[in-house]
C-alpha cells in the first residue's frame, strides 16, 4: 500500500502551526497594549522628588517583547515598570503607613479584561486567514 501526500499534508500542518504561533505572539502584543494604554490612564502620575529625583511611574511603564515560558511553553508580554522604578511600584498600589491604596493596577487589570480578549481574538483571525 502506498501513500502519496503525505509529505505535502505534514508541510501543509506545519506551516500552519507557524502560522499560528506568529499570530499568538501578534495577539500578546495587542493585549499588552492595552494594558499599558489602560496603566499609563490609571498611574499615580506624582513622583519623588528628594535628594535623588526619579523619573515618574508614568513614565516609567514598559511592555516587553514576546517571552516564553520554559514551563508551559506557552508565549506572553510582561507589562510593567522600569528596574529603576519597579521597586516604587508596589507603594501606591498596597499604600503605606501615610498613604492609603489607590489599587492603579488592579483596576487596570479589571477594566481591560475583555477589551483584552478582545483586542488578541482580533489579531488571531487577522493574522491566520
Amino acid at each position: 500500500m502506498q501513500i502519496t501526500g503525505l509529505r505535502e499534508l505534514i508541510s501543509s500542518l506545519t506551516d500552519k502551526q507557524e502560522d499560528v504561533l506568529k499570530a499568538a505572539k501578534k495577539a500578546n502584543l495587542a493585549g499588552g497594549k492595552v494594558i499599558v494604554d489602560e496603566l499609563r490612564r490609571n498611574v499615580p502620575r506624582s513622583g519623588y522628588s528628594g535628594g535623588n529625583p526619579q523619573p515618574t511611574l508614568y513614565d516609567s511603564i514598559v511592555m516587553s517583547k514576546n517571552r516564553t515560558d520554559r514551563a508551559t511553553g506557552e508565549s506572553y508580554v510582561a507589562v510593567g515598570f522600569t528596574k529603576a522604578a519597579n521597586f516604587r511600584a508596589h507603594i501606591p498600589e498596597f499604600g503605606s503607613i501615610s498613604q492609603a491604596p489607590k489599587g492603579y493596577m488592579t483596576k487596570t487589570a479589571q477594566s481591560t479584561e475583555s477589551e483584552i480578549v478582545k483586542e488578541m481574538e482580533n489579531a488571531i483571525r487577522g493574522a491566520i486567514r
